[in-house]
Protein backbone atom coordinates (compact mmCIF):
# COMPACT_ATOMS: atom_id res chain seq x y z
CA UNK A 1 0.00 0.00 0.00
CA UNK A 2 2.54 2.34 1.04
CA UNK A 3 4.71 2.20 -2.80
CA UNK A 4 1.08 2.53 -4.52
CA UNK A 5 0.79 6.09 -1.95
CA UNK A 6 4.15 6.73 -3.27
CA UNK A 7 3.91 6.16 -7.05
CA UNK A 8 0.55 7.70 -6.82
CA UNK A 9 2.31 10.86 -5.42
CA UNK A 10 5.14 11.33 -7.67
CA UNK A 11 3.04 10.62 -10.94
CA UNK A 12 1.21 13.86 -9.19
CA UNK A 13 3.75 15.71 -9.16
CA UNK A 14 4.89 14.80 -12.54
CA UNK A 15 1.27 15.82 -13.90
CA UNK A 16 2.10 18.97 -12.24
CA UNK A 17 5.76 19.69 -13.85
CA UNK A 18 3.97 18.43 -17.54
CA UNK A 19 1.31 21.10 -16.98
CA UNK A 20 3.53 23.95 -15.78
CA UNK A 21 6.04 23.42 -18.96
CA UNK A 22 3.67 22.58 -21.71
CA UNK A 23 2.24 25.83 -20.88
CA UNK A 24 5.63 27.27 -20.94
CA UNK A 25 6.26 25.27 -24.19
CA UNK A 26 2.55 26.07 -26.07
CA UNK A 27 3.44 30.01 -25.19
CA UNK A 28 7.47 29.95 -26.19
CA UNK A 29 7.45 27.37 -28.96
CA UNK A 30 10.92 27.07 -27.63
CA UNK A 31 12.63 23.63 -28.29
CA UNK A 32 14.26 23.24 -24.91
CA UNK A 33 10.80 23.69 -23.44
CA UNK A 34 9.38 20.68 -25.33
CA UNK A 35 12.22 18.51 -24.86
CA UNK A 36 11.26 19.04 -20.79
CA UNK A 37 7.74 18.05 -21.33
CA UNK A 38 9.00 15.01 -23.05
CA UNK A 39 11.22 14.16 -20.32
CA UNK A 40 8.52 14.73 -17.33
CA UNK A 41 6.09 12.72 -20.15
CA UNK A 42 8.07 10.19 -20.55
CA UNK A 43 8.81 9.68 -16.97
CA UNK A 44 5.50 9.89 -16.20
CA UNK A 45 4.51 7.53 -18.48
CA UNK A 46 6.39 4.27 -17.07
CA UNK A 47 5.34 5.74 -13.21
CA UNK A 48 1.62 5.40 -14.71
CA UNK A 49 2.03 1.73 -16.12
CA UNK A 50 4.39 0.57 -12.71
CA UNK A 51 1.45 2.29 -10.68
CA UNK A 52 -1.71 0.73 -12.60
CA UNK A 53 0.03 -2.81 -12.59
CA UNK A 54 0.10 -2.59 -8.90
CA UNK A 55 -3.18 -1.08 -8.41
CA UNK A 56 -5.21 -4.06 -10.44
CA UNK A 57 -2.52 -6.48 -9.84
CA UNK A 58 -0.93 -6.03 -6.18
CA UNK A 59 2.65 -7.22 -7.40
CA UNK A 60 5.17 -5.69 -9.16
CA UNK A 61 4.83 -5.47 -13.28
CA UNK A 62 6.29 -8.56 -14.75
CA UNK A 63 7.03 -7.03 -17.71
CA UNK A 64 8.89 -4.32 -16.46
CA UNK A 65 10.10 -3.63 -19.92
CA UNK A 66 7.24 -1.44 -20.29
CA UNK A 67 7.61 1.15 -17.30
CA UNK A 68 11.47 0.80 -18.61
CA UNK A 69 11.16 1.97 -21.95
CA UNK A 70 9.82 4.81 -20.94
CA UNK A 71 12.24 5.96 -18.09
CA UNK A 72 14.70 5.50 -20.68
CA UNK A 73 13.60 7.41 -22.73
CA UNK A 74 13.06 10.49 -20.07
CA UNK A 75 16.79 10.16 -19.60
CA UNK A 76 17.35 10.44 -23.33
CA UNK A 77 15.05 13.45 -23.51
CA UNK A 78 17.21 14.72 -19.96
CA UNK A 79 20.61 14.19 -21.80
CA UNK A 80 19.33 16.19 -25.05
CA UNK A 81 17.79 18.98 -23.07
CA UNK A 82 21.03 19.52 -21.79
CA UNK A 83 22.80 19.31 -25.64
CA UNK A 84 20.66 21.86 -26.37
CA UNK A 85 21.69 23.98 -23.30
CA UNK A 86 24.68 23.91 -23.67
CA UNK A 87 27.62 26.03 -25.64
CA UNK A 88 30.25 24.37 -28.30
CA UNK A 89 32.93 24.55 -25.50
CA UNK A 90 31.98 22.63 -22.90
CA UNK A 91 32.08 19.92 -25.84
CA UNK A 92 35.36 20.15 -25.76
CA UNK A 93 36.31 19.73 -21.98
CA UNK A 94 38.69 17.41 -21.09
CA UNK A 95 39.23 15.90 -17.25
CA UNK A 96 40.67 12.92 -15.41
CA UNK A 97 37.74 13.11 -13.02
CA UNK A 98 35.39 12.67 -15.63
CA UNK A 99 36.47 8.82 -16.02
CA UNK A 100 35.10 8.36 -12.39
CA UNK A 101 31.38 8.68 -14.06
CA UNK A 102 31.85 5.99 -16.50
CA UNK A 103 34.13 3.13 -13.91
CA UNK A 104 30.94 4.19 -11.05
CA UNK A 105 28.38 3.11 -13.49
CA UNK A 106 30.65 0.01 -15.36
CA UNK A 107 30.84 -1.14 -11.41
CA UNK A 108 27.05 -0.56 -10.61
CA UNK A 109 25.92 -2.03 -13.76
CA UNK A 110 27.91 -5.34 -13.36
CA UNK A 111 26.74 -5.47 -9.84
CA UNK A 112 22.98 -5.28 -10.44
CA UNK A 113 23.47 -8.16 -13.10
CA UNK A 114 22.93 -10.31 -10.26
CA UNK A 115 19.15 -9.12 -9.95
CA UNK A 116 18.35 -7.65 -13.00
CA UNK A 117 19.05 -8.58 -16.83
CA UNK A 118 22.05 -7.71 -18.50
CA UNK A 119 20.81 -5.51 -21.55
CA UNK A 120 18.57 -3.23 -19.38
CA UNK A 121 21.36 -3.09 -16.84
CA UNK A 122 24.47 -1.84 -19.68
CA UNK A 123 21.31 0.40 -21.37
CA UNK A 124 21.15 2.55 -17.56
CA UNK A 125 24.64 2.24 -17.24
CA UNK A 126 25.17 4.03 -20.52
CA UNK A 127 22.53 6.73 -20.54
CA UNK A 128 23.59 7.57 -16.62
CA UNK A 129 27.25 7.91 -17.40
CA UNK A 130 26.00 10.05 -20.99
CA UNK A 131 24.00 12.20 -18.22
CA UNK A 132 26.69 12.69 -15.46
CA UNK A 133 29.31 13.70 -17.45
CA UNK A 134 27.54 15.75 -19.22
CA UNK A 135 26.77 17.45 -16.15
CA UNK A 136 30.07 17.49 -14.44
CA UNK A 137 31.76 18.50 -17.47
CA UNK A 138 29.69 21.32 -17.67
CA UNK A 139 30.28 22.61 -14.05
CA UNK A 140 33.67 22.33 -15.01
CA UNK A 141 33.12 24.57 -18.13
CA UNK A 142 31.24 26.91 -15.87
CA UNK A 143 34.17 27.67 -13.33
CA UNK A 144 35.26 31.21 -14.07
CA UNK A 145 32.38 31.78 -16.38
CA UNK A 146 30.30 33.80 -14.17
CA UNK A 147 28.10 34.96 -17.72
CA UNK A 148 27.61 31.54 -18.04
CA UNK A 149 26.66 30.16 -14.92
CA UNK A 150 23.43 30.26 -14.78
CA UNK A 151 22.96 26.80 -16.06
CA UNK A 152 24.60 25.48 -12.82
CA UNK A 153 22.17 24.99 -11.24
CA UNK A 154 20.56 22.43 -13.86
CA UNK A 155 23.80 20.46 -13.78
CA UNK A 156 23.67 20.21 -10.01
CA UNK A 157 19.99 18.75 -9.86
CA UNK A 158 20.73 16.22 -12.72
CA UNK A 159 23.48 14.83 -10.58
CA UNK A 160 21.35 14.63 -7.39
CA UNK A 161 18.57 13.20 -9.66
CA UNK A 162 21.08 10.50 -10.55
CA UNK A 163 22.78 9.71 -7.50
CA UNK A 164 19.42 9.29 -6.18
CA UNK A 165 18.20 6.73 -8.90
CA UNK A 166 21.50 4.84 -8.07
CA UNK A 167 20.43 5.16 -4.23
CA UNK A 168 16.99 3.87 -5.30
CA UNK A 169 18.10 1.08 -7.56
CA UNK A 170 20.54 -0.58 -5.16
CA UNK A 171 18.37 -0.21 -1.96
CA UNK A 172 15.93 -2.18 -4.66
CA UNK A 173 18.22 -4.86 -4.52
CA UNK A 174 17.69 -5.61 -0.98
CA UNK A 175 13.89 -5.10 -0.58
CA UNK A 176 12.37 -5.20 2.94
CA UNK A 177 8.87 -5.16 2.49
CA UNK A 178 6.02 -2.29 1.84
CA UNK A 179 7.14 -0.67 4.89
CA UNK A 180 8.78 3.25 6.08
CA UNK A 181 11.71 1.34 7.14
CA UNK A 182 12.56 0.65 3.59
CA UNK A 183 15.18 2.98 2.68
CA UNK A 184 13.80 2.12 -0.84
CA UNK A 185 10.96 4.76 -0.14
CA UNK A 186 13.48 7.29 1.42
CA UNK A 187 14.95 7.38 -2.05
CA UNK A 188 11.81 7.52 -4.20
CA UNK A 189 10.90 9.86 -2.10
CA UNK A 190 13.54 12.23 -2.84
CA UNK A 191 12.87 11.42 -6.16
CA UNK A 192 9.77 12.92 -6.19
CA UNK A 193 11.07 15.67 -4.50
CA UNK A 194 13.70 15.93 -7.13
CA UNK A 195 11.05 16.20 -10.19
CA UNK A 196 10.10 19.87 -8.24
CA UNK A 197 13.49 21.20 -8.48
CA UNK A 198 14.46 20.59 -12.49
CA UNK A 199 11.47 23.48 -13.11
CA UNK A 200 13.11 26.41 -11.24
CA UNK A 201 16.84 25.43 -12.51
CA UNK A 202 15.94 24.89 -15.67
CA UNK A 203 14.11 28.56 -16.09
CA UNK A 204 17.46 29.31 -14.75
CA UNK A 205 19.12 28.18 -17.25
CA UNK A 206 17.04 29.37 -20.08
CA UNK A 207 18.42 32.85 -21.16
CA UNK A 208 15.96 35.44 -21.02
Amino acid sequence: MIEIVENAVQLALLAVCIAISGRNAARSRDRADVILVMFFGSYALGDLYWLLYRVFYGETPQLFYVADLSWYAAYLFLYLLLQELSDPGERRVRHPALLLFPAFAAVMCAFYMKWGDYLGNVISAVLMTMLTVHAARGLLWLRGRPQAARRRALYIVVLIFCAIEYGDWTTSCFWSGDTWRNPYFWFDCLLTLSFAFFLPAYRKAVPA
